[in-house]
């Protein structure tokens, strides 16, 4: 997927514990689905044997930087501020915990803990200008390793 340098590129993990079923899950999340709008999602239920409970969800999300006056001439990191900020807000996450990268151009909003407050079970979120924070390069990856070593 190709970005223009005008998108901040969002990944938004989410893990809704309380939760029993994935219908539950979908209905709680659906709000936040239906307002962002993302070019990408994964829903899954927990692996029993993982670090998280519930369910987990994955999104892919681009934002427009914000075009006004007070943020639209500014620089890049003050437009990825405000974005965020917005962002987080949406989230209930609190936006004075992003931690911009040193360019200024992406950064991590991680939930202080896992009860942070987040309707949508948001425990993190990775931004960058014009690029999937998981894959800046853009190229589509491709492991010939199986990753059974790892086991």
């Amino acid at each position: 997927m190709h970005f223009s340098s005008d998108d901040l590129v969002c990944r938004i993990a989410c893990n809704l514990e309380q939760v029993h079923t994935a219908d539950e899950a979908m209905r709680a999340w659906l709000p936040l689905v239906s307002g962002l709008q993302p070019v990408s999602a994964a829903f899954e239920a927990a692996p029993p044997d993982g670090l998280r409970r519930g369910y987990l969800a994955d999104l892919l999300v681009v934002l427009p930087f914000p075009e006004d006056g007070a943020t639209g001439a500014g620089s890049t990191r003050s437009r990825l501020l405000a974005a965020v900020d917005a962002l987080a807000v949406r989230l209930g996450l609190d936006p004075a915990d992003f931690e911009a990268d040193e360019d200024g151009v992406g950064g991590t909003l991680k939930a202080k803990d896992e009860k942070d407050g987040s309707p949508y079970g948001a425990y993190l979120v990775l931004a960058l200008t014009g690029a999937d924070p998981l894959n800046p390069d853009g190229g589509e990856k491709d492991y010939e390793d199986t990753g059974e070593g790892l086991l």
